[in-house]
């Protein structure tokens, strides 16, 4: 912050013959956006909340001792604490009564919302906890139960306000709020979890509102960017908030000393946290195409969209022309533009949109691509109408180099903005007339909602855009048939819900069928030898050798060793979300043509690995079944052991099963191609002496490693196992839960584990502790390394 706006701060107003300090900065329309790190400060706080109250059901006692600890070692203190946990207060009623008293109406807005709200998921939560619904008491410094009510208002409070508070008082509630809620426990006014519940809570409520009603914070004072654009020489005569703030940046408008219109575009600390995490999530949600990598810092970031603009320019299109780009003296990174302050052509009615108008963009688009860039945001937002023609802007996102599929992405999502503009047929016609038959015919794969913009993507669905229709008539407007639609999703969020659903239900299953508890579990857990978990762990990561070895024995392509190993590791990433063996077989099948094996073989490979690795898994199984005594019908599990009728049933399913595919056509044309695929694949590797060794010992070798990290998950709750146990449970449960639909085996998998380890006599609590272990060793953690091996992938071109 620089010394005048400091100053700026600090200054007092007389109000009726006395000195009154205000609390608020001055307001200024526009100065208002949303920020996605709010969207992790709500989960963070949700989270936290549950914590809370596990904390307060299942561990009382515990509770219980750590405010009677920290009242022994600090509440000889407690004037002060009890000083601090009212000045909090009272600075919240005096941040609130500022803002009606300032006619600060949007504020108001904000904190009454977030009072309602936090009232009443308090009240839920202290009632559905605790069955205190009663969360107000007389006193104001007695204990009112969980949460507290009153720490939750004050946090809440000051966190919607806070962006807009003077600096110092800013400052001060930054360090009153930890103060005074270790005060609140030091002298009694609440337990540990009650102050955790309502910081949490009031932080989560808070950050909801910021995300409904948007924020100041990540939007600095006018009079700053001003001071930074004079250090770096372009001197304005008027500047304010753009009144449309785009997420990731600050924008403002105005004009220079000779009268011309300025386009200011602010990147500061937050919105460089929100662009990396808004990279870092289409990274890990979609399948994009190769983008100019933007350096993570902001001084990069406005450099590239400076020379984008530029080289646009140099290309002939109508571009803003670019005044300056560099870093001011508080930090800000600033690009300067010239371009008028109009709306975008998004806003024009139909009528006012002209074929003429379509023809000009679409020429101006033809030369944005004939110099090989990718906007990346091709949608009407960013079109402005100057003196008639269509001037492309916001060029931050531009692609220079652009390989074909980033460019037929941009006139996907630009045949989309004009169909939302004036129809598909006028949009098509306007395309085609003007050349560009053959592009749609190549963008017809990235008509999907996946391809577009956030923003156009709203605008569709909106406006009730079809994109199946529109691909349909685009395909018969251009004499093509519809092709499928490129698969460009790795995550949706219902796949992240399936996958916490999926494993809750394992939990609530296993628990139930082995009559333990969460409490028996968290014992079990917390006695695990923690050295023997880093083995496990350890080991589990050293199969992607041995499966790396097994998948280039699937294909007589020869295929480097190093990428194969990486591709096991991405694999983990993607069968988060993908069920069985699904997952790998696609993720293998993209690897293998991009090495140049041919298609057949590269279809083949995926299903000859699968089966060579159920065939190894079911030889281990058979080899060690004389070498172990099982108990199946253990009490543990009241019986839920296979019998004779289940046998008898099972067999009848699998004739019912072969007797449906040999008869039914639509049955046998979709089970039979790929089976006899796989047994041709098979015979092809069995002739081959060295792809035997490869695809047999691969996969046995990974099997093995599997058994060994098992074996050490065991030794860290004490359980000794031979290695024929070791090898009966993973191959048992490995079979078992591929045979189940479900992301990753999810449930599934642990309940094999639990119960392979209870027929061996293992403890059902231990059992279900080990599953969970040697599941998080082999299927939770390794993601996380999974999704950077995926990105070396595809920076390497290998998928």
């Amino acid at each position: 912050m620089t010394a005048t706006s400091a100053t700026r701060e600090q200054q007092v107003e007389p109000a009726n013959g006395s000195w009154h300090l205000a609390l608020l900065t001055k307001t200024e329309l526009g100065r208002r956006n949303r920020r996605p790190v709010d969207t992790v400060g709500l989960i963070v706080g949700a989270a936290v909340v549950g914590l809370s109250a596990v904390i307060v059901s299942s561990a009382p006692k515990q509770d219980h001792e750590v405010a009677h600890a920290l009242m022994t070692i600090l509440g000889w203190a407690g004037g002060v604490w009890r000083a601090a946990f009212v000045a909090l207060l009272v600075l919240a009623l005096l941040v609130a009564a500022d803002v009606l008293l300032q006619k600060r109406w949007d504020l108001a807005r904000d904190l009454l919302v977030t009072v309602v709200l936090l009232f009443g998921v308090a009240t839920l939560l202290g009632g559905s906890v605790t069955s205190n619904w009663a969360l107000v008491e007389r006193h104001p410094l007695a204990d009112w139960g969980y949460p507290d009510l009153r720490l939750a208002l004050a946090t809440a409070v000051l966190v919607v306000v806070g962006p807009e508070l003077m600096r110092p008082v800013r400052l001060f509630a930054i360090w009153l709020v930890p103060f005074a809620a270790v005060g609140a426990i030091a002298f009694a006014a609440a337990l540990p979890s009650a102050v955790l519940a309502a910081l949490s809570l009031g932080l989560a409520c808070a950050a909801l509102v910021r995300l409904a009603f948007g924020t100041a914070a990540g939007v600095p004072p006018t009079d700053d960017v001003r001071a930074d654009l004079t250090v770096l020489g372009t001197d304005v005569a008027d500047l304010r908030p753009s009144l449309q703030q785009r997420i990731g940046a600050a924008e403002y408008v105005g004009h220079d000393t000779a009268g011309s219109p300025l386009k200011v575009r602010l990147l500061g600390r937050d919105a460089q946290d929100t662009q990396r995490w808004a990279r870092r999530w289409r990274a890990l949600a979609y399948r994009d195409p190769p983008r100019s990598v933007v350096g993570v810092g902001r001084l990069e970031q406005v450099e590239h969209e400076a020379l984008a603009t530029l080289m646009a320019a140099q290309a002939g299109v109508q571009a803003p022309e670019v005044v300056t780009a560099a870093l001011g003296p508080s930090g800000n990174a600033l690009v300067v533009t010239r371009q008028p302050e109009l709306e975008p052509l998004e806003t024009l009615p139909a009528d006012q949109v002209g074929d003429g108008l379509l023809g000009q963009l679409w020429g101006e688009v033809g030369r944005v691509q004939a110099a090989g860039i990718s906007h990346n945001r091709l949608n009407a937002s960013n079109v402005l109408v100057v003196d008639g023609a269509p001037m492309l802007v916001d060029w931050s996102a531009a692609t220079l180099g652009a390989p074909q599929s980033a460019l037929d992405i941009d006139v996907a999502e630009l045949l989309v903005a004009c169909t939302v503009l004036v129809g598909h047929d006028r949009a098509l016609q306007s395309a085609i007339a003007a050349g560009w038959r053959e592009a749609i015919g190549r963008s017809l794969p990235y008509l999907q909602r996946a391809a577009l913009t956030p923003h156009l993507r709203d605008l569709a669905h909106s406006h009730e855009v079809d994109l199946k229709q529109l691909r349909a008539a685009a395909a018969a407007a251009t004499g093509q048939d519809a092709p499928e639609v490129a698969p460009l999703r790795r995550i949706r969020p219902q796949d992240v819900v399936l996958t916490a659903a999926l494993v809750l239900g394992a939990y609530l299953l296993i628990s139930k069928l082995a009559s333990i508890g969460f409490g028996t579990i968290a014992h079990e857990l917390r006695q695990a030898d923690i050295a023997w978990v880093v083995v496990a762990l350890l080991l589990a990561q050293t199969t992607f050798v041995p499966s790396g070895i097994s998948i280039r024995g699937a294909v007589m392509t020869p295929l480097p060793l190093l990428p194969c190993v990486v591709l096991q590791s991405a694999i983990k990433f993607i069968n988060l979300t993908v069920p069985s063996s699904a997952g790998r077989i696609g993720m293998n099948l993209r690897f293998l043509q991009r090495l140049g094996t041919p298609l057949p073989q590269a279809v083949a490979a995926g299903t000859v690995d699968d089966a060579a690795e159920t065939i190894v898994q079911a030889a281990l199984f058979l080899l060690v079944i004389p070498f172990v005594h099982v108990n199946l019908q253990t009490n543990k599990f009241h019986g839920v052991g296979p019998n004779s009728r289940l046998l008898l049933a099972l067999v009848a399913g699998l004739a019912v099963g072969i007797a449906l595919v040999l008869a039914v056509p639509r049955f046998r044309a979709k089970i039979v191609p790929p089976l006899r695929q796989a047994v041709a694949g098979l015979w092809d590797v069995a002739r081959n002496r060295g792809k035997r060794l490869e695809l047999f010992g691969g996969n046995i070798g990974s099997e093995l490693l599997y058994a060994i990290s098992l074996g050490a998950t065991c030794l860290a709750y004490g359980v000794h196992l031979n290695i024929g146990e070791l090898v009966f449970v993973n191959t048992a449960a490995s079979v078992l839960s591929s045979l189940i639909p479900v992301p990753g085996g999810i449930g599934a998998a642990e309940a094999s584990l639990s119960a392979g380890l209870i027929a061996l006599g293992v403890d059902p609590s231990q059992a279900f502790a080990i599953a969970i272990t040697q599941r998080l060793c082999t299927f939770y953690l390794p993601p996380i390394w999974g999704y950077f091996s995926l990105r070396w992938l595809t920076h390497k071109g290998y998928v």
